[in-house]
């Protein structure tokens, strides 16, 4: 069994990834028929949470579980021979990860492969930990080979992003500060255009697993549906609601839930449908039953 199929498996094997019986609503607004969530190889049961945004202790966290477990060190194992193979043998090398899912995966890595690991935060800070010494702030990485790695790799603006003036996100963090990056290991790929937008940044993506068809053909509990999915969400997602209507989507409706940004995403992109399918009136309805707040007070921010 190759590298790829193996951590395809233990996707599985530890609900990273899973078939959702019903839809829900996904951050971007779209529905989703499944989730990934890579953090659960390490099947800590979501401890790993607690730590915040404190690279320090969810590093140590996160090497800590790669000792203590079997199917998380095998995944841990495979990851650091990528990307080993990607690290150049001249001058200072580093493993890096992004605030913070990415940490859980690219501290152990950096220390079964014994070398510095940086940890970038989204407010611009770095912080560099060399083997068996403490984490310290830097904003020097001149002539630093790096390895970026990730957990999952959707669009890639978090690592690139070019809608503002200047460039920002890992890559351009880790340039600025001098080190060289033509490299990213992702453990789960979404396929949505990450991999061009870096690419076009001199940065190539390896993915051990990609979310596409072949995977949910093979993978998948339901595999038509998850291929229909697939090859066309926005089509799927108005069949799926011209016919059922949102009934299994009112908990994202939620005032105290904390899911009103999905909401309201939501209904940007499917109001029309629900309305043309009389499927609107049910929702708003059923809103107003469950949560005592009128669906329109709701969307327009006046139910705090």
């Amino acid at each position: 069994m190759n590298p790829q199929q193996r951590i395809a498996q233990l996707l599985l094997e530890t609900g990273a990834y899973k078939d959702l019986p019903e839809p829900v609503i996904l951050t971007s607004g779209e529905l989703g028929i499944y989730y990934i969530n890579t953090e659960k190889l390490t099947q800590d049961q979501g401890e790993w949470e607690k730590y915040g945004n404190d690279a320090a202790a969810l590093l140590a966290h996160a090497s800590r579980l790669s000792r203590e477990k079997p199917l998380f060190k095998e995944a841990i194992d495979i990851i650091a021979n990528k990307a080993q193979q990607y690290l150049e043998s001249v001058g200072p090398i580093a493993i890096a990860g992004g605030q913070r899912r990415d940490w859980l995966f690219s501290g152990p890595v950096a220390e079964i492969l014994q070398i510095p690991h940086i940890a970038l935060y989204k407010d611009g800070g770095m912080e560099l930990k060399q083997p068996g010494k403490e984490n310290t702030p830097t904003n020097s990485l001149n002539l630093f080979s790096v390895v970026h790695i990730v957990d999952l790799i959707t669009e890639g603006s978090s690592i690139y992003n070019k809608k503002l003036a200047q460039a920002h996100g890992w890559v351009p963090m880790l340039r600025d500060a001098g080190a060289h990056i033509s490299d990213l290991v992702a453990v789960v790929s979404r396929k949505q255009g990450g991999e061009q937008n870096l690419a076009a940044q001199g940065v190539l993506v390896h993915p051990f697993v990609t979310i596409d068809e072949k995977f949910l053909r093979e993978y998948s509990t339901n595999p038509e549906r998850a291929a229909a999915y697939f090859q066309n969400p926005t089509q799927w997602s108005k069949s799926y609601l011209a016919e059922h209507g949102a009934d299994a989507l009112v908990s994202t409706f939620d005032p105290n839930g904390g899911k009103i940004d999905r909401a309201k995403k939501f209904l940007t992109r499917y109001q029309t449908v629900l309305k043309e399918n009389d499927k609107f009136e049910p929702l708003r309805q059923a809103v107003h039953e469950r949560y005592s707040i009128s669906l329109d007070v709701l969307m327009e921010g006046r139910c705090n």
